[in-house]
């Protein structure tokens, strides 16, 4: 049994520090991902704890984090990271070789229907292979090769809302 050194979310709302209590990280990592089901967990996102954090104290956020959303047959998984400058940058994960031509055709659905995304075909992971993924970064903090980043465009996040008055 390890010190917690990392966060795990649970449909964007209920936090925790991932344990290896019951089983080790690799296959709690893979167990939680294989309880994805599109409606009662559809999402799932994890980071690394600040150094020092007490996870028994308080669950902080982070600004850098991976997550994914879907069902464990159909998952699409992002990861977020900032330039130096504190500017944020979140990409979609892909397996190799894939091809980023045209507009994405792969709809996810979550949270039972309420929201979907849309990636390309090899952005698509089943829970298994999207364990793989995760656990990597559990322990570099990064998407290790062969993995594709393609950046998304969150500008619409920023975009200031029109007021309607000319």
């Amino acid at each position: 049994m390890n010190q917690p050194t990392h966060i795990r979310q649970i449909n964007g709302s209920v936090r925790g520090a991932l344990v290896d209590y019951v089983r080790p990280y690799p296959d709690q990592i893979r167990f939680s991902l294989n309880q994805m089901n599109g409606s009662s967990t559809w999402a799932w996102s994890l980071w690394r704890a600040p150094e020092g954090a007490d996870l028994l104290d308080s669950i902080p956020f982070s600004d850098e984090y991976m997550q994914c959303a879907g069902t464990a047959d159909a998952l699409a998984l992002e990861v977020r990271r900032l330039d130096p400058d504190g500017t944020a940058h979140q990409y979609a994960i892909g397996k190799p070789g894939g091809e980023t031509t045209g507009e994405p055709t792969e709809v996810i659905l979550f949270d039972e229907g309420r929201h979907s995304t849309t990636v390309y075909p090899h952005e698509v992971f089943t829970a298994d292979e999207a364990a793989v993924v995760f656990y990597t970064y559990f322990l570099t903090d990064q998407v290790s090769q062969p993995y594709q980043l393609r950046e998304l465009d969150l500008s619409w996040l920023t975009a200031a809302p029109e007021t309607g008055a000319d």
